[in-house]
């Protein structure tokens, strides 16, 4: 956990403090410090009312086993267009607006986060694309991926060349599915998962892997520290996935309040530029990524889940 705002130094302030604070659930790495110094401090600081934020992963069984509201519950949490979707139409987020049957009114949107192959520039000089991620013979090494059906299907799809503006088109029939998961089986020796944004960075910065699909805000970051490989980012066939805020049911009218005040500040203009400064998900210029079919995802996350822990569980 990471603990953010103004702390009192009582114990009987501090305990008052944590009982009526905002609870936040968002990522860690480069990208919760961003958020941390972009939104939440300052909007403490200005507003009085307390943060505390938590790190998560963002899936869906963790929203599913989500406490009754009391101290220490979440209140606001970052994640995926298309968990949020689906949590939606589950009743666990908070609508805010359009019909019943839509889920398109639980999420409010918080930023763009590219995933794209990253690899170690020390060890292969011109950048790679996502079939050379699978020639383990010309590039000898571990590969990252996520431990995800999202992204992980896409490039599998890609590397057995699927054009970029195809895939979910492919990845829509039985025959696709089958495809992506012998494309998959065929790297699976030499795959290390990553499950967090900041794991795909430290994955390729320590040098675990060769290459790796990664959250590229985090890459960055880290291209900005000192004493870490030379890692470079290719843009081609990268994925744009989309993050939002999904705002918690069975909120009191004070919590909910203070809730949507914090997701105002962190719309206005002044805030937006300053967390833009600090990180980066996505290229100025250049190849863009591709958008993550958020539909796709809402559509197809629960079987596709399930046919990825199979596979994972099946014998290699």
């Amino acid at each position: 956990m990471l603990l953010l705002a103004l702390t009192p130094t009582r114990p009987e302030a501090k305990s008052r403090w944590r009982t009526h604070a905002l609870v936040v659930n968002s990522w860690g790495g480069a990208l919760g410090k961003a958020q941390a110094e972009a939104f939440f401090r300052p909007f403490a600081a200005s507003s009085g009312a307390s943060v505390l934020h938590y790190i998560w992963d963002g899936t869906l069984p963790v929203l599913a086993e989500r406490p009754p509201i009391g101290r220490g519950t979440w209140m606001l949490a970052l994640m995926e267009d298309s968990t949020a979707r689906i949590a939606c139409l589950q009743g666990q987020l908070q609508r805010l607006g359009g019909s019943p049957g839509s889920a398109d009114a639980c999420g409010v949107p918080a930023l763009h986060d590219g995933i794209a192959l990253a690899w170690d520039r020390g060890r292969v000089p011109s950048a790679p694309h996502w079939a050379d991620f699978w020639n383990v013979v010309r590039y000898p090494g571990k590969r990252g991926l996520r431990k995800d059906p999202r992204s992980t299907l896409e490039i599998a799809l890609m590397a057995d060349g699927v054009p970029a503006s195809d895939v979910y088109t492919v990845l829509a029939t039985p025959e696709g599915v089958a495809r992506a998961f012998h494309k998959l089986s065929q790297l699976r020796p030499y795959i290390v998962w990553w499950t967090d944004a900041a794991d795909s960075a430290r994955i390729i910065g320590n040098g675990s892997v060769l290459m790796t699909s990664a959250a590229a805000g985090e890459v960055a970051a880290m291209q900005d520290a000192a004493g870490h490989r030379d890692v470079g980012l290719q843009w081609d066939q990268s994925l744009d996935d989309v993050l939002c805020w999904g705002v918690a049911t069975g909120l009191d009218d004070a919590t909910r309040a203070k809730v949507r005040a914090l997701l105002t500040y962190m719309g206005q203009p002044e805030q937006v530029t300053r967390f833009a400064a600090l990180y980066h998900g996505r290229p100025v210029s250049g190849p863009q990524p591709i958008p993550m079919d958020a539909a796709f995802w809402q559509a197809h996350l629960p079987e596709l889940t399930k046919r990825f822990a199979d596979w994972l569980a099946a014998p290699s």
